[in-house]
This record gives C-alpha cells, sequence and structure tokens, in this order.
C-alpha cells in the first residue's frame, strides 16, 4: 500500500511561462447573517411629550382641585367654629340672665314674707294695745289709759325695733344671694370666652396675621422691630414680614422669630423703645378685668 506524499519532490514539479493566478478565498459575513436589523415600532419622542405633557396638566388640575375641596374644607370648618362659639356666648348670656332673674324672685319673696311677717306683727300688736286699753279703763280712766298708752307706746318701739331687723336681714340675705349669683355667672362668661377664642385661634390662622398688624399700628417711628410669635404661627407670619415692612415708618428691619411662651395667635412686638404686648392670654386678662369691674346690680 503506497502512502501519498506531501512533499513536491524536483522531479514533479515543471517550470511553465504562463502566469498562474490564485483566487483568494472567501469568508461569508456570518455575523450579517446571524443579527437582523431591529426596527424600533414604538411611540415618536413627540407622543412621549406630548403624553407627559398631557399627564403634567391632568396632575395640576387634580392639584388645584384638591387644594380648592382643602380650602373649602377649612372654611367650612371655621364657619362651624364661629357659629358653634357665638352659640355658646349666647347660651351662657340665656343662663347668666335665667340665674339673674332666679336671685331677683327669690329676694322677692323673702321680702314679701317679711312684710307678711311684719303686718301680723302689727296686727299682734294693735290687739294687744286695745286690749291694754280696755284694762286701763276698768283700772281708771286716767290714770289706767296714761299707763295702758305708756305700755303700748314700749310695746310699738319693741315690735318695730323687730320688723326693722327682720327687714335688714331680709335684705342683707337678698344682696348675698345676688352677689353669689354675679359671681358665678361671671366666672362662667369667662370660662365660655377662653374656650371660644381657643376654638377660633386654633382654627383661623388669620388670627395671628390680624394680631400682628394690630399691635404693629401702636409702633411709630422705630428703627428695630422683632417679631415673638408661637411655632404653629412662625411660617405664616414669616411669609407676610414684606407687608409688615410696608405699613411701617422709618423701620430699618423687621425680624420675626418663635417663642414657645406665646401662645397660637398672640404675639410680642420688641421694638428699640419697648414691647408691645398682644399676646392671648394678656387680652383676655384685661377682658376678664372689665368684667369684674362692671358695677353690681343694686339693692331694692
Amino acid at each position: 500500500m503506497r502512502v501519498a506524499s506531501n512533499i513536491i519532490k524536483s522531479a514533479k514539479a515543471h517550470y511553465s511561462k504562463k502566469p498562474v493566478f490564485i483566487t483568494p478565498p472567501s469568508f461569508k459575513n456570518l455575523i450579517d447573517d446571524e443579527v437582523e436589523e431591529e426596527i424600533y415600532s414604538g411611540p415618536s419622542i413627540e407622543e412621549i411629550e406630548k403624553e407627559i405633557t398631557d399627564k403634567k396638566n391632568s396632575a395640576g388640575e387634580e392639584l388645584r382641585q384638591l387644594r380648592k375641596e382643602a380650602e373649602e374644607e377649612a372654611k367650612r370648618i371655621i364657619e362651624l367654629a364661629e357659629v358653634g362659639a357665638f352659640q355658646r356666648i349666647k347660651d351662657g348670656n340665656e343662663k347668666y340672665k335665667a340665674e339673674l332673674e332666679n336671685a331677683r324672685r327669690q329676694s322677692e319673696d323673702i321680702i314679701k314674707d317679711a312684710r307678711s311677717r311684719a303686718e301680723e306683727i302689727i296686727k299682734e300688736a294693735e290687739a294687744r294695745k286695745n286690749d291694754i286699753q280696755q284694762a286701763a279703763h276698768k283700772e281708771g280712766f286716767d290714770k289706767g289709759f296714761e299707763e295702758a298708752y305708756e305700755k303700748g307706746h314700749e310695746e310699738l318701739d319693741r315690735i318695730k325695733g323687730r320688723l326693722e331687723k327682720i327687714l335688714g336681714e331680709t335684705i342683707n340675705k337678698r344682696n348675698e344671694i345676688i352677689e353669689s349669683s354675679e359671681k358665678q355667672l361671671i366666672n362662667i362668661s369667662i370660662a365660655v370666652a377662653k374656650k371660644v377664642v381657643k376654638a377660633i385661634t386654633e382654627s383661623d390662622q388669620a388670627v395671628i396675621l390680624r394680631n400682628v398688624t394690630e399691635a404693629l399700628r401702636k409702633v411709630k417711628g422705630r428703627a428695630q422691630v422683632t417679631i415673638r410669635v408661637n411655632i404653629n404661627d412662625l411660617e405664616l407670619t414669616t411669609r407676610h414680614k414684606d407687608d409688615f415692612y410696608r405699613m411701617l415708618d422709618n423701620i430699618e428691619n423687621v425680624n420675626v422669630l418663635e417663642d414657645p411662651n406665646i401662645e397660637q395667635g398672640g404675639c410680642i412686638i420688641e421694638t428699640d423703645f419697648g414691647d408691645i404686648d398682644a399676646r392671648i392670654a394678656t387680652q383676655m386678662n384685661e377682658i376678664e378685668t372689665a368684667i369684674k369691674n362692671i358695677q353690681p346690680i343694686k339693692g331694692f
């Protein structure tokens, strides 16, 4: 068995004058054949931008609607608080009138009873006087009458003194009842007023703006102004700082600071020449003092 040789020997090779062309091997582009071109079939950039714009507009409209509903709900809550506050004040006044009328009726009943007792005592004295006079006639007209007259006069003086004492005690009792009723009703009115003010300051944020504005009206010709408020009023007051600045003359600067010692709705205005105390507690104390200084009901 012969094995083919891979070696070309000189005896086998022949020289040729004709040129020989060798065609280079060709390679198929496997990558181009294997990977097909992917064509994008989704929405265009304009369509995407339009969709984003539509969503923004829809979200903005929804936000405005939510804000409108929140403002309407806040307004409704404030109106309910004010209506309830006025109703509580009205109920307190009605109760005050009822208590006062009851005290007056009691005093009138006491005085009526005292007068009735006094009339009975006078009638009794007159009857005894007649008895004494009749006895005097029996003992002797002149002497008996004189003695009877003296005794009757003494008896009438005694009855008169007793009657005056009863009337005095009755009037004092009446005054005690009225004074006690007035103190209780004043305390009730003050307590109701404090609760009403607290409810309004907590539900109506605009209270702090009105309070600060009213206090700043008392500030004239001050170089520096510092407004101290409760932490719950700090943001709203700061947002209106420029408005406060414009309403003042000759003011270099307006600062708004938090103060934990000031209740919501109140403020303290500090200037170079002194402070203005516009806290709710201070204003309520002034109202309480004014109520307590009202003249009491005079006696009959």
